[in-house]
């Protein structure tokens, strides 16, 4: 009995942490159900459900989503090891970054709610190249002490998506989709093969400091 009791006292926080997250998820989905009018199925079912579409329906998206979770759980986890004040900085901005695009992929920011607010596809675009100038300009002189031909790579594929996006249109599926789709896959798992690389670099050098 002491054991339990003492368990709640020590989880007092994260029972809270819990508590709050669920609540603000349903009181938003259930103020979107009842001030826009919207079934609760299409808030909280799977698309694939919702639009009655095979299991393997935007398998690619998908897949990318999970991998940009993947990122962010990784740096998230990895800071606790990091000694360094620039190494966390840059762990932590780097989140942020991951959060954002996997965000913008998840509910398609660039694509439909920024347009629907009036702020065009390509401002997106430039606030997230100005938001990566910015990024690079910090931390450039620590990339290049990393694998840093995989952070090139990653932006170089995302580069490329963009660039089909905005300036290679009704072509074919090939390139529309495909390519451009495709393109940003490859530069997802090159960000997570780099900050999976990364991190593990960053905390080697606090043990052989420790050593």
């Amino acid at each position: 009995m002491s054991v339990l009791v003492h368990q709640f006292k020590t989880l007092l926080f994260p029972f809270l942490i819990i508590s709050i997250v669920g609540l603000v998820m349903l009181g938003t989905l259930l103020s979107i159900h009842f001030y826009e009018n919207v079934p609760l199925e299409i808030l909280t079912n799977d698309l694939a459900v919702i639009g009655e579409l095979p299991i393997y329906a935007g398998i690619l998206s998908q897949t990318g989503i999970l991998l940009w979770s993947a990122t962010a759980a990784i740096c998230v986890y990895s800071i606790q090891f990091i000694e360094t004040i620039e190494h966390k900085s840059f762990i932590k901005a780097s989140i942020y970054i991951t959060l954002l695009l996997g965000l913008d992929d998840a509910f398609m920011f660039h694509e439909t709610l920024f347009p629907s607010l009036g702020i065009h596809q390509k401002v997106v675009f430039l606030a997230y190249g100005i938001m990566m100038l910015v990024y690079l300009y910090k931390y450039y002189k620590l990339i290049l002490t990393t694998d840093f031909i995989l952070f090139v790579l990653a932006l170089g594929w995302f580069g490329i998506s963009m660039l089909i996006d905005n300036f290679i249109r009704d072509v074919t599926p090939y390139i529309t989709k495909l390519l451009e789709d495709g393109t940003k896959f490859i530069g997802i798992v090159t960000w997570l093969v780099y900050f999976a690389r990364t991190t593990k670099q960053f905390q080697l050098q606090k043990s052989l400091k420790s050593a």
